[in-house]
């Protein structure tokens, strides 16, 4: 495992998500700051010392030691002990809120951030804590909200600069975020780090030549980084240079074998070559190696799709939507997957939760339209289908289906009007279709 020397940051393979994301902060006004810090501090000094905060800080210590050793229930336990104790002792409220955190408990660590704020809503460490928790649920913008803020009470702090970055990469600035990172590069922060932004900023931003640069200034100051290597194959793959991708892959994987993230590119440098089996063997390791993330489980289900292994793909496709329940592919897919089986039940369920995600998009009312025309309830499928084409009238294979439903239903004159509508727009697939049910 490899650790930045300047301030001990994990940058190994499974860490690698892990740097774009910190801490921030919440504003008052700077003169009703001080003011209420200093009255805290007051309050604090007289209540220090009583039975119960000395209770609760044993409790804390007792909680931390359980969580250096993996036992996270009994740390719970012991902050909520400690919160009980003491029921105005924030910092039983920020070690239960940064343990709910690792474990995936946003809503439940946001409720101990919120109460432990409230106790002083002028601390840092606060805010830097409910901060990585707003980017880790994707609140951008109120992340960098508070970032301003806190950077108006201490504009000269380089590590609220920083967690501004992580920001602006995370909302796509990347113009501003470039603008920080040179500013702590002058300022000699964190180098290794801050260079390894800089590069994954400028691949984001399609500056391919700029972020290869930046990645070897990373490699002149720490040669065993594997994400040097990593981004290096990012940008290969970017540039349609395969092989080399993989072997830059490689080079990660050799100083950093359980590099999951360079196992993910790796299949993904295969699955670009259009060697599926080559892709599921590294999109496999990815997982093994606990790479744990919806894309990972995504792109190795589409693998399995493409390979006819349809109740595999299932099984990646529900796991995708385990880890994100609005992860829209993942559950339409499942839904082609689940029709392919002829387990339409399933793919009818998964089709409706499709279209209850995004009701303003095409393809769930396609899907659910061709499910409707397997149970042979064709009004329905007629209806779908036009709905899906009042979202998106260019779609030849949706006229197609539609007037294969029409004909179905009947409606001999509006079925094939339908069908020649496909045709005159390029579905080749539907001549014969059209001859046999419409020519003379």
């Amino acid at each position: 495992m490899m650790e930045n020397k300047n301030n001990g940051m994990n940058l190994n393979g499974k860490a690698s998500a892990d740097f774009l994301m910190n801490k921030v902060f919440y504003l008052g006004w700077l003169k009703n700051a001080f003011l209420i810090l200093l009255l805290s501090l007051i309050v604090n000094a007289v209540t220090a010392q009583t039975p119960q905060r000395i209770e609760a800080t044993r409790m804390v210590q007792q909680g931390d030691n359980n969580l250096q050793v993996g036992r996270y229930n009994d740390a719970i336990f012991d902050y909520t002990n400690a919160i009980t104790t003491d029921p105005y002792f924030a910092e039983g409220y920020i070690k239960r809120a940064s343990l709910y955190q690792k474990l995936g408990r946003y809503t439940e660590a946001r409720r101990d951030y919120e109460k432990a704020k409230q106790m002083n809503p002028y601390s840092a460490y606060l805010l830097d804590a409910s901060a990585k928790l707003n980017f880790l649920t994707e609140e951008y913008e109120k992340g960098l909200k508070e970032i301003e803020q806190a950077l108006e009470m201490e504009p000269n702090n380089p590590d609220y600069i920083d967690h501004r970055i992580d920001g602006l990469i995370l909302s796509g600035e990347y113009r501003s975020a470039l603008d920080d990172i040179e500013h702590l590069l002058e300022n000699a922060y964190n180098t290794e780090l801050t260079y390894l932004k800089q590069g994954l900023v400028y691949f984001l931003d399609d500056d391919l030549e700029m972020a290869e640069s930046a990645m070897w200034e990373v490699h002149d100051i720490n040669p065993e980084n594997p994400l040097v290597h990593d981004i290096l194959g990012m940008i290969a793959l970017k540039n349609t240079e395969y092989e080399e991708a993989i072997s830059l892959f490689d080079e990660a994987l050799k100083i950093n074998p359980d590099f999951s993230l360079a196992y993910y590119n790796k299949g993904v440098a295969y699955r670009m070559m259009n060697n599926e089996e080559m892709a599921l063997k590294f999109f496999d390791k990815a997982i093994d190696k606990q790479l744990e993330i919806s894309q990972a489980f995504f792109e190795r289900g589409l693998v399995k799709k493409e390979l006819g292994n349809f109740a595999g793909s299932i099984q990646d496709y529900t796991k995708v939507s385990s880890f994100d329940t609005v992860y829209f592919n993942a559950i339409f897919n499942r839904a082609f997957a689940f029709k392919m089986l002829g387990d339409f039940p399933s793919a009818m369920q998964d089709a409706n939760s499709v279209i209850e995600l995004r009701p303003k998009q095409p393809e769930g009312y396609a899907m659910r339209g061709k499910i409707y025309m397997l149970f042979g309830n064709f009004d329905d499928a007629i209806e779908d289908f036009t709905e899906s084409l009042n979202w998106d009238s260019d779609q030849p294979e949706v006229q197609f289906n539609m007037g294969l439903a029409m004909l179905f239903d009947h409606r001999l004159k509006d079925g094939c009007a339908q069908l020649q509508r496909a045709v005159d727009a390029g579905y080749t697939k539907g001549y014969d279709a059209y001859e046999n049910f419409c020519g003379p």
